[in-house]
């Protein structure tokens, strides 16, 4: 369809040159010059996304592309929006009309949002659904949709939270008490203060009996099961077993608690250094302070003690240097 510009047409009422009164109509021609809405407007409104509204006195409409009115000119107030068009009347309930592919729906909405560039929400009796990337109604039957992340978003049904594609196909069924949405193809989902992962076909792929959320980084996650830390990976491997004291991620090394002693492993489960020392700080320039039976000194990445533990203290390294405490005399 080209480009619609607007004609003003001036329809002269009365010709008396005494009075001189005149009165205008509106409509549009495209740039052929073929006349698409009739002048026969008193006021007119430019296209947004397919339509535009049109006033018949002090009452408002719609009309499309073709010429249509979608929209009586009944009412009291229309105002066009990129997705959709709100109509009000003092006699009647303020509703909403979705536009999708070209076409007014006409079934008439309580609120809508936008979920994404193609995708709007609808809400009608107090439930959300939402209009899909085809223009098909996913019926309204949910507490709450959250925005669409990538191909799918996260609702709310009955205090429960799942998750939906596009389409409205329920991928994560709306059972779990809490859901992140899919990243790097997997959600996280919580039951009972538990914890588990889920895939994009809707398979459990780590069991929902962890005690601690899920952070994946370079495809490995800490986690906690009675009171026990390991590694697994985002295909529920076990990288590491799940038998440590505690576990924190120390650059990008592991650094594990076991009996009270600290150690490091890499993210393949190999051990750096075993649990040895009282005391690992954080990685600075890939050198850490470690501390061992009082005495503080140095340990790089691989596991070499750079200085053996003999300061009573030591600092990290700035510009390639640490400052240590030495007893006097020694």
């Amino acid at each position: 369809m080209k480009r619609i510009i607007l004609l003003v047409l001036m329809l002269v009422v009365k010709t008396s040159f005494a009075q001189n009164n005149k009165s205008f109509k509106y409509g549009f021609v495209d740039q052929a010059g073929k006349e698409i809405v009739p002048c026969k407007y008193d006021a007119v409104e430019a296209f947004l996304n397919g339509f535009a509204v049109v006033k018949v006195k002090d009452k408002s409409g719609v009309v499309d592309k073709t010429g249509k009115e979608v929209v009586r000119c009944i009412y009291d107030e229309v105002v066009n929006k990129q997705n959709w068009i709100v109509i009000s009347s003092k006699s009647a309930k303020m509703h909403y009309l979705v536009k999708s592919a070209d076409a007014l729906l006409t079934k008439k909405y309580d609120e809508v949002k936008t979920l994404s560039p193609e995708i709007t929400a609808v809400k009608l009796n107090n439930k959300w659904g939402f209009i899909d990337v085809v223009g098909e109604e996913i019926m309204p039957k949910y507490d709450e949709i959250n925005d669409f992340s990538d191909r799918f978003a996260v609702v709310k049904l009955n205090g429960k939270y799942g998750i939906i594609d596009q389409i409205g196909k329920e991928i994560v069924l709306p059972t779990y008490d809490r859901v992140q949405n899919f990243k790097d193809g997997l959600a996280i989902v919580e039951s009972n203060s538990k914890y588990g992962v889920v895939s994009e076909e809707g398979k459990i792929v780590i069991p929902v009996k962890y005690d601690m959320n899920f952070y994946f980084d370079n495809n490995v996650s800490i986690v906690k099961l009675d009171n026990k830390y390991g590694v697994l990976n985002n295909d529920g491997k076990e990288i590491a077993p799940v038998k440590y004291d505690f576990m924190m991620l120390n650059d990008d090394l592991i650094q594990v608690k076991l009996d009270d002693k600290y150690g490091l492993i890499d993210k393949e489960g190999k051990e750096i250094t075993a649990p040895k020392y009282d005391g690992i700080e954080s990685f600075k320039d890939g050198i850490a302070v470690i501390k061992s039976n009082g005495k503080y000194g140095f340990i790089d990445k691989t596991g070499k003690e750079i200085v053996i533990p003999k300061y009573e203290k030591a600092d990290d390294f700035v510009d390639g240097v640490a400052i240590v405490k030495a007893s006097a005399g020694k």
